[in-house]
C-alpha cells in the first residue's frame, strides 16, 4: 500500500501483484482441472460419432470433461485477475472515491460522499485466512447511511492488510481525512 498526501486529503493505493499467494493456488487448481479434462477429452473425442462407442463417448465428456474445463478456465481466469488488479481509493472531506482497475483499465469508479457514510468497519479477508498461524488479513469498508442513495453498497476503502494495528492505523487516516468523529474507546 502506497499512500500519497493529495490537496485535501490522502490516496490510497493498492498495486497490482498484492497476493501472489492466492493468484497461484487457484491457478494450480484451474490447472489441475483442467489438464486432466483436456487429456480425456482428446482420448475420447471418436474419429466417427456414427456407432455406439461415438455417442457414448460424447454423453461422457458433456456430462464429466465439459464442466472440468469450465472450472479450469474460470480459475485460471481468477488468478489472473488477482494477479493484475489494483485499487485506488482518495479520501478528502467531502468523499471517499475508488476506482478498480485491471491492466490499467478502471472498471468500476465509485464515489460515496461524507454525509452518506455512517462507519468505516473492517472485514476479514477470507483469502487471507490462515490455519496455520500468522497474522489474519483484512480489508475496510465504508459503509452507506440512511442518507445514502437507495441501492448504495459497501465501498472497499482499503485491503491486504495484515493484521489489527495496520487496520486501526489506516482507519484512523481514513477518518481523520474525512473529519469523521472517531469511534468510542479511540
Amino acid at each position: 500500500m502506497r499512500v500519497t498526501r493529495i490537496p485535501y486529503g490522502v490516496e490510497l493505493y493498492f498495486p497490482p501483484l498484492r497476493a501472489p499467494a492466492a493468484a497461484a493456488s487457484a491457478a494450480a487448481f484451474g490447472a489441475v482441472c483442467l489438464l486432466p479434462s483436456l487429456l480425456a477429452a482428446a482420448a475420447l473425442i471418436p474419429r466417427d460419432a456414427s456407432d455406439a462407442y461415438g455417442l457414448l463417448a460424447l454423453v461422457l465428456l458433456s456430462a464429466f470433461a465439459v464442466p472440468l474445463v469450465a472450472f479450469g478456465v474460470t480459475f485460471l481466469a481468477l488468478a489472473v485477475y488477482l494477479m493484475a488488479n489494483s485499487l485506488t481509493v482518495q479520501v478528502t472531506a467531502a468523499a471517499i472515491r475508488s476506482r478498480r482497475s485491471v491492466f490499467g483499465c478502471a472498471l468500476s469508479p465509485r464515489e460515496l460522499r461524507r454525509g452518506e457514510v455512517a462507519a468505516i468497519e473492517p472485514e476479514p479477508a477470507a483469502r487471507y485466512r490462515n490455519l496455520l498461524g500468522g497474522e489474519p488479513g483484512y480489508r475496510l469498508i465504508a459503509r452507506p447511511g440512511p442518507r445514502a442513495p437507495a441501492g448504495q453498497r459497501v465501498m472497499i476503502v482499503a485491503e491486504d492488510l495484515k493484521g489489527t494495528g495496520k487496520v486501526n492505523e489506516v482507519r484512523r487516516l481514513i477518518e481523520s481525512s474525512m473529519r469523521l468523529a472517531p469511534r468510542a474507546g479511540q
